[in-house]
């Protein structure tokens, strides 16, 4: 899922006529090199049972037929390369002129937009980590003016010929979320009009160059200036100062925790009552410690007037780097620095993460009012909490 568009007008992509392959089986070359390099788990079982060489098989023959479908299937994903490139081509559209930056953006590398692509009926969403750096196309107001009229006159389309390969997994920016987004780095480039003619060279910027801000460094990392890792009785010392009388409790959680910190308990909930409703403003903190009273999480809660999820996306990007995992759509959204913490079976969250969500209920939207927005971040010392597990 995106909490923006599809990336152009029509969703049609289609390869390259100079592949030897066709549409299908790049599309599923492109979905194995994704989880051979993210580790994402592929159920070769349920392909190979969905396949058209099992589903013609008879009753007694379709045991032996399924093997050698899986065997088949595994072959290909082991024999995956990472260093394959791929060719497309895809519909698209150049924007308006943006008179402030002096730039026109091309829509295809623009946060939120993704390639959609289908492969052992399933959905993947393919995005580029090095799409910013070639999003934008700068051009003087001067020369703009006549780029502005000939977009005009083919209704700003284009046709975008990209080279790409598969690097791992999720949306470096955080802006394209859900399951299966697979990390592509575009190679090379050129925009085309429908006559084939050149219209835009874009410079390809490598992904290590072209990566937002520094890799995440947990040892380093902080929230509002909080870390973990430090004394416990420090911590309360701060919050005092700064919120006035902090409570401490004594707790037994399963992840090792002993006690916990708190300001303004539970106040940032928004309780559908119609009496509780949290002012913007408000800040709510809630530490845990293990039994050295050392901070082993944190978690920073408060509420903002409405702002636009887009702000507090690319101000954590600026500050954290590259996003990690990324979920959830329209009104809220999670995002996710650090190593992977499990929970239970198959649950996992990042030792960073970050909430944006909107704050009412169903008595406040009855009435026609814009909501407030929660933000939350929560820093957990993930070392620590996957040796107490």
């Amino acid at each position: 899922m995106t909490r923006h568009r599809l990336l152009f007008l029509s969703a049609l992509v289609f390869l390259n006529a100079t592949q030897a392959q066709d549409d299908a089986a790049d599309n599923e070359t492109i979905a194995l090199l994704y989880h051979k390099i993210s580790g994402d788990p592929l159920d070769l079982a349920n392909i190979a049972a969905m396949s058209p060489a099992v589903q013609r098989a008879s009753n007694f023959d379709k045991p032996d037929v399924t093997k050698q479908e899986i065997a088949r299937l595994q072959g290909r994903l082991d024999g995956a390369s990472p260093g394959q490139v791929f060719t497309m081509k895809v519909n698209d559209t150049i924007s308006e002129y943006d008179h402030p930056r002096s730039e026109f953006s091309i829509n295809l590398f623009s946060p939120g937009h993704y390639l959609p692509i289908q492969a052992f009926r399933q959905q993947y969403q393919v995005v580029f980590a090095n799409a910013e750096s070639l999003r934008p196309i700068p051009m003087p107001k001067e020369e703009a003016r006549a780029f502005d009229e000939q977009l005009r006159k083919t209704y700003r389309a284009v046709v975008d010929e990209i080279q790409f390969k598969i690097i791992g997994k999720g949306d470096p920016s955080g802006a394209v979320t859900g399951a299966k987004v697979v990390r592509a780095e575009i190679t090379s480039t050129r925009l085309v009009d429908r006559a084939g003619h050149v219209v835009s060279l874009p410079k390809v910027t490598p992904v290590q160059a072209a990566a937002p801000g520094v890799a995440f460094d947990l040892k380093n990392a902080d929230i509002a200036g909080f870390r973990v890792g430090v004394k416990g009785k420090d911590l309360e010392a701060t919050l005092n100062r700064m919120f006035g009388l902090s409570t401490r409790r004594k707790v037994k959680r399963p992840e090792g925790y002993s006690t916990t910190l708190v300001v303004n308990e539970m106040r940032c909930m928004n309780i559908p009552d119609g009496r509780h409703h949290p002012a913007p403003g408000l800040v709510c903190i809630t530490a845990m410690l293990d039994d050295d009273d050392i901070v082993r999480s944190i978690t920073i809660d408060r509420i903002f007037p409405f702002l636009d999820g887009e702000i507090f996306r690319k101000a954590l990007t600026q500050k954290y780097g590259p996003v990690a995992s990324a979920n959830g759509s329209g009104g809220g959204f999670s995002l996710g620095w650090g190593p992977e913490i499990k929970v239970g079976q198959s649950g996992t969250y990042n030792a960073l993460t970050a909430t944006f969500a909107a704050n009412d209920d169903f008595m406040s939207r009855s009435g026609n009012r814009i909501p407030d927005i929660r933000l939350a971040l929560r820093l957990v010392d993930a070392q620590w909490v996957s040796q107490h597990k």
